[in-house]
């Protein structure tokens, strides 16, 4: 085993509590590999679920991203319905 094995880093903390499937392909893999396998080609049948993993936190990404700009949307609402409460009554 090596030296740096020994440890759990806060990053490696953060990233099994994010995905406990990242976590252990890192571990496992290397990131190295694991970033190859995100380049568009052909593959391998065992890889299928790595392949669903990136395509699930893709769309999180995003679900995550279109939530932030809804809730912009609505604090944006909320304020100029205030203001123009508040030009009518002036």
């Amino acid at each position: 085993m090596k030296k740096e094995d020994k440890y759990i880093s806060a990053t490696e903390i953060n990233q099994f509590l994010y995905c406990p499937y990242q976590w252990y392909y890192i571990k496992k893999y290397g990131i190295e590999y694991i970033n190859s396998l995100r380049e568009p080609k052909e593959q391998d049948l065992q890889f299928s679920n790595f392949k669903k993993g990136i395509e699930y936190h893709e769309k999180y990404y995003k679900d995550i991203v279109k939530l932030r700009y809804k809730k912009y949307a609505i604090i944006f609402g909320i304020i100029a319905i205030l203001l123009i409460i508040a030009i009518m009554r002036v």
